[in-house]
């Protein structure tokens, strides 16, 4: 059954019509941010570009593994509840040892719902990049009712996103001001990039 959910998974990401507001341009190195909720967009819109992910050792994360390293993640495994320190080293020994990327969902893996966690503001300020924050809307979608209310457009739906201007420095609370203090950016079609 999960193989072929996996495999509907993949065909809806596919179908969704990505948009980038103001481009896709990615520093060498850093920490992409975003919320849970969008992170089944996420994953398709920064696939095939090497980014070092952290993912549950839990059975579950098993599975968010090998699609994720099928769409061309680093996969380092670890959790909250499972290995944290293993798996946050794991992502800073990636920073130290070059220019990297980092993804990491801000308020996961259990929430509560965008309430940022610490562990993405210390890995920046230990490697000493910027953090990127991420924003992703969908006019024609619907939301689970899980803890994060996962964002699921519709299949062939238009989605907008949009890489906010890195932060150095700042607390959680800070930081969250700044992923919701982005302008809302359905309304803002005049840079858009398809992807």
């Amino acid at each position: 059954m999960r193989p072929l959910l996996l495999l509907l998974g993949r065909l809806w990401l596919r179908s969704l019509r990505l948009h980038w507001v103001d481009g896709d341009s990615l520093p060498p190195a850093g920490v992409i941010v975003l919320w849970h909720e969008h992170l089944p967009i996420c994953m398709r819109a920064f696939a095939g570009r090497g980014i070092h992910v952290l993912i549950s050792k839990s059975a579950d994360g098993e599975w968010a593994a090998r699609a994720c390293a099928a769409m061309g993640y680093r996969v380092h495994r670890g959790s909250s509840s499972r290995g944290p320190l293993e798996g946050m080293r794991a992502l800073a020994r990636s920073l130290e040892q070059g220019p990297a990327l980092i993804g990491m969902a801000l308020d996961g893996p259990r929430g509560p719902r965008r309430l940022p966690k610490p562990g993405s503001l210390w890995l920046a300020g230990f490697a000493d990049v910027p953090l990127i924050p991420v924003r992703v809307e969908a006019q024609r979608a619907f939301r689970l009712g899980s803890w994060d209310r996962t964002l699921i457009p519709l299949p062939f739906s238009r989605v907008l996103i949009r890489l906010g201007p890195p932060i150095r420095s700042g607390s959680p609370q800070e930081l969250a001001e700044a992923m919701e203090g982005q302008a809302q950016i359905s309304r803002v079609d005049k840079h858009v990039q398809t992807s």
